[in-house]
């Protein structure tokens, strides 16, 4: 067998092998945490979808996608409902009691 058939066998074989395993879920969040094979990560993904669901709770009309992109919808959201517990974290610097 030519070397470059076995290289191109081996590299055929290796791409099969990634192509069969199932696609990766979308990324898992526990509050303010991404949900890894280590355990919980604090992920600014996690915060920012944190930060979204408890707007929501509150009656707000937000997506996750809407502060993720737009920063100063994070930044008015965390002005607002920052002194939520469930925030502490997320919002950082933006929670109100940074200002008083």
């Amino acid at each position: 067998m030519h070397p470059m058939n076995a290289v191109a066998g081996i590299g055929a074989a290796f791409l099969l092998a990634v192509a069969s395993q199932p696609a990766e879920a979308r990324i898992q969040c526990k509050g303010n945490y991404q949900v890894t094979k280590y355990g919980l990560i604090a992920t600014p993904y996690c915060q920012e979808g944190q930060i979204a669901a408890v707007a929501r709770s509150y009656g707000v009309r937000v997506t996750d996608e809407q502060v993720r992109n737009d920063p100063l919808t994070k930044v008015n959201l965390c002005y607002r409902f920052g002194g939520d517990v469930r925030l502490k974290g997320a919002c950082g610097a933006y929670a109100p009691e940074q200002y008083r």
